[in-house]
């Protein structure tokens, strides 16, 4: 019973690890002239040379935007490609208003912290 119990707390602890977004998790919320943005990101974000696009994320790492209704979902497969949802629909390439809305998202970003 005890081995079981045991392996019970191990599968538990495992599930824990790999389901969650360790590290840094950052919300910001804003709300101005009628106007609400909220930007979720996690992990680390590698800019590309003009700060408007991304590079490459971490492992897990994650950006979550919405602009008064307005929403763009940024993160990576397993095998290190971005994936975009942008307003529910995905893709792995940005039209001209979800390089918009992403080169916001890195605007506010990078106003609360470091990124590179």
């Amino acid at each position: 019973m005890k081995k079981l119990q045991l392996i019970a707390i191990a599968m538990l602890m495992a599930t824990v690890f790999t389901a969650c977004h360790r590290g840094r998790h950052t919300t910001i919320v804003t709300e101005s002239n009628g106007v609400s943005i909220k930007i979720e990101y996690a992990g680390a974000i590698l800019l590309n040379d003009d700060k408007t696009g991304i590079e490459q994320l971490s492992h897990n790492a994650y950006i979550n935007y919405d602009n008064n209704g307005d929403k763009l979902y940024v993160a990576d497969d397993p095998a290190g490609h971005l994936f975009y949802e942008l307003n529910g629909d995905k893709t792995t390439v940005l039209n001209d208003h979800g390089k918009t809305l992403l080169a916001q998202a890195i605007k506010i970003i990078a106003k609360h912290q470091y990124i590179r």
